[in-house]
């Protein structure tokens, strides 16, 4: 079988791990794999990524032979218009509409560009402009398609409904985000074509239980974008009690970059803390993994949260990952992180609330009987319902 997956810079760029992990599964289930990215940066800089190079196609958003291919076509099929109607009529805002229009032409490119490579199935990863390319590619050439929707792009909204009547089915990665789709788009026939089909993560083969750092060394860590909503500076705040507390034997580290890199290191400084928290940037998805391996890190936090503007979490794959090499996880109630972390696969706290998350840390870092029963309920979590060699079949079978 062989498959279209449209992603949003997968396999350059620094972003969708997640997106890129599923990727090499499908190869390695022995699935012929065209990879097209929507707009791409030149560099490459997950190693793993190198694997999937010679089955990607790097294009840019748009180029002068594109933006001609474009206007002969509207020139001379008509049906490329009733497609730009659609976009026009259903794009819910101006901004959606421009996003949609500027993804066009590459959309148009790609059907002529895959014509003939006998393809049988387009999948694209994110509801947004990545799922507008793959529904105009549909529509010029016929092939099937479908799409995964993660979190943000379900609250945008961009032609959900639409998009959902021509494709063969729709990917949710969370019960939460399939509860809040079927808000916007209804409970109509649509919802039989949504499938529920968590992200996962590898699996190792053989992983020994995570034993603490000495107490002096207690490592906590945060793979997170700076961002809002992932609620770094409740982080900050609880490691500012702890201090309070007296429990100075541990030391935190933001592996991640974002817009808040500025505000988030002024609040550790104006703590006094910068002794005990550290920015080092982002890191490479092998050289966190590594980490893991190694036994380096001790407790993977992340303090999530619900922004004003209603940003949310899906199922953070970080948590699953740290989980699967056995190390314990605290997040909080917000998003699908509840499906992940039921039954004290991990430590939920409330959002927002540092007080409990420094109670946490401190209990983690205290209690051993407390660190080994976490550490096996989240690995035989993940193994049983985040693996994904299991789910990556599962979301094979649908698109066959």
């Amino acid at each position: 079988m062989k498959i279209v997956y449209i992603t949003a810079q997968t396999p350059w760029g620094k972003g969708e791990t997640f997106i890129l992990e599923e990727m090499l599964e499908i190869k390695r289930q022995g699935i012929d794999l065209l990879i097209i990215p929507r707009n791409p940066p030149k560099e490459v800089f997950h190693k793993e990524a190198n694997e999937l190079l010679k089955n990607a196609v790097w294009f840019p958003l748009i180029n002068f032979k594109m933006a001609i291919s474009f206007l002969k076509a509207l020139l001379t099929k008509i049906f490329l218009w009733k497609i730009l109607g659609v976009l026009v009529k259903y794009s819910r805002n101006p901004w959606i509409l421009i996003k949609n229009l500027a993804v066009l032409p590459k959309g148009i490119f790609i059907a002529e560009m895959i014509r003939k490579k006998n393809i049988e199935h387009i999948h694209a990863h994110w509801g947004s402009t990545t799922a507008t390319m793959a529904y105009i590619t549909s529509r010029i050439t016929g092939i099937p398609w479908s799409f995964t929707l993660h979190r943000w792009d379900i609250a945008e909204n961009n032609m959900l409904k639409e998009k959902m009547k021509p494709s063969k089915f729709v990917r949710i990665i969370s019960e939460h985000g399939r509860n809040e789709l079927l808000e916007i788009i209804g409970t109509e026939y649509y919802k039989e074509k949504i499938h529920v089909i968590h992200m996962g993560v590898k699996i190792p083969e053989s992983v020994e239980l995570k034993e603490k750092n000495e107490p002096e060394n207690f490592v906590i860590v945060t793979p997170a974008n700076l961002v809002e909503k992932k609620g770094h500076k409740y982080l900050i705040e609880a490691c500012f009690l702890l201090i309070k507390q007296g429990i100075k034997n541990f030391r935190c580290f933001f592996y991640g970059e974002g817009p808040l890199k500025n505000q988030l290191k002024n609040l550790i400084n104006e703590k006094r803390l910068k002794d005990y928290i550290k920015m080092p940037g982002i890191f490479s998805h092998e050289e966190l993994i590594k980490m893991y391996e190694n036994k380096d890190i001790d407790l993977v936090v992340l303090p999530s949260i619900i922004t004003k503007e209603g940003e949310l979490e899906g199922i953070p794959v970080a948590l699953m990952e740290a989980m699967s090499y056995k190390i314990p996880v605290i997040s909080t109630n917000t998003g699908g992180i509840p499906e992940l972390l039921y039954d004290r696969a991990g430590i939920i706290v409330e959002e927002k609330n540092a007080e409990k998350l420094a109670e946490s840390i401190k209990n983690l870092m205290e209690d051993n009987n407390l660190y080994r029963k976490l550490v096996n309920a989240g690995y035989k979590r993940v193994q049983d319902e985040f693996n994904i060699q299991k789910n990556t079949q599962r979301l094979l079978n649908e698109i066959e």
